[in-house]
């Protein structure tokens, strides 16, 4: 796929990786739809992709219901024309381990994997239907991303699994649709004390492998792992 002819739906785009990737695929001359629950850090992105050029729009999410995520891609048609690409990027915190109290297991497991799985689910979901209406050879890339930095690789394997899982179910399901999907996972760095844990920086091997997805037109049902 030619980036510089597609338009790519950026989710999550407010965060730091969010915002980083909206500027990447300005660069490259895409036009770029740029969505976040967070206005003001929506805003901050818009402003900085139109600073570095790029031809984008941004779309505020009140909530992320399966009627309003409908709205959003037929508004994205409306205002840029067929959606060719989704880049369902949704941060989280991590699982807490196996063996963590039943309290910490049940508060952290409903805001973290729960949440960024369903996230994952309705906007896939969501650009699915809308490339098979448009008649679209699409792309969906699912990329993970965590808010905390202290996490095992255990812990931070089980929502990677998840990923992989969702990637690879899809790529089947879509492939009568010539609709492509992979998956990014980012980077785990060793620290000092001989754990290791998420890098919490910007990861610019993950976005440049997004990328590689969205050119490969080979690329489906795989894994790209970003360098370390």
């Amino acid at each position: 796929m030619d980036i510089a002819k597609s338009v790519i739906v950026i989710t999550a785009a407010g965060t730091p990786t969010g915002r980083a990737m909206a500027e990447h695929f300005c660069r490259l001359n895409a036009r770029v739809a740029l969505v976040d629950t967070d206005a003001s850090q929506l805003q901050a992105t818009y402003n900085s992709c139109v600073n570095v050029g790029g031809v984008c729009f941004s779309f505020f999410l009140a909530n992320r219901s399966v009627e309003n995520i409908s709205y959003l891609f037929e508004e994205v048609n409306r205002e840029m024309g067929a959606v060719d690409v989704l880049i369902n990027y949704w941060q989280g915190g991590s699982l807490p381990n196996l063996l963590a109290s039943q309290e910490a297991a049940n508060d952290v497991v409903k805001d973290t994997l729960a949440d960024v799985a369903s996230n994952l689910y309705l906007f896939g979901r969501g650009a699915a239907f809308n490339m098979l209406n448009k008649g679209r050879k699409g792309v969906i890339v699912n990329i993970p991303g965590v808010l905390s930095s202290g996490n095992s690789a255990p812990t931070f394997d089980s929502s990677n699994a998840v990923i992989k899982g969702l990637t690879r179910s899809w790529a089947q399901e879509l492939e009568h649709a010539n609709i492509r999907v992979g998956g990014v996972l980012p980077r785990l760095r060793q620290s000092d004390e001989g754990n290791v844990h998420y890098h919490p920086a910007v990861n610019y091997d993950m976005i440049d492998g997004a990328a590689y997805i969205v050119e490969n037109d080979s690329f489906t049902g795989r894994i790209l792992e970003a360098a370390s």
